[in-house]
């Protein structure tokens, strides 16, 4: 299965090297013959093992083995890894869009992407100035309540806010 993951890197470096356009046609060829249930004609699963195998056993023998050994294990073992990083991806890019946040309608901290909002967003980076409005203006950042209101955030001023 190391043709799905290889058609999805050498379509990328493809884009801005010709020295991997050959591989991705490659690749692409393999994933479409192992769609339909046929083997690879160009063998370049066993060309990719190779490079592989012959990089990592130049390094540690005994592991550049037990990753020949176990090549097509291995190789499912990424490939699962990158739909679950693609559905996890997709799933918190929808939250983000959607909810603001990248856990979903529950969430319980902020995303780590909130910092992007906190440029166009009256919230200035503070929950509670999400929620309430915000007014830390540097002038009253100190005061006691419009500090901790604002999470410490005193970067925020009130023509920026709105308030």
């Amino acid at each position: 299965m190391i043709c799905l993951i290889a058609l999805v890197v050498f379509a990328v470096l493809g884009i801005f090297s010709a020295k991997y356009r050959d591989y991705a046609r490659e690749a692409f060829d393999c994933v479409f013959r192992r769609l339909t249930l046929r083997k690879c004609q160009t063998s370049f699963d066993k060309k990719m093992k190779m490079k592989l195998t012959g990089k990592i056993m130049k390094q540690n023998p005994k592991a550049g083995g037990f990753v020949f050994k176990h090549f097509e294990a291995i190789s499912w073992i990424f490939t699962l890894l990158m739909f679950l990083s693609l559905a996890y991806s997709a799933v918190s890019i929808y939250n983000f869009v959607v909810y603001n946040n990248c856990e979903g309608p529950d969430a319980i901290g902020p995303c780590v992407y909130n910092d992007l909002l906190s440029m166009n967003d009256p919230s200035c980076g503070s929950q509670h100035c999400a929620e309430f409005g915000c007014n830390c203006s540097d002038d009253n950042c100190n005061a006691e309540n419009n500090f901790e209101a604002c999470d410490g955030n005193c970067d925020c001023i009130e023509e920026v806010c709105g308030s």
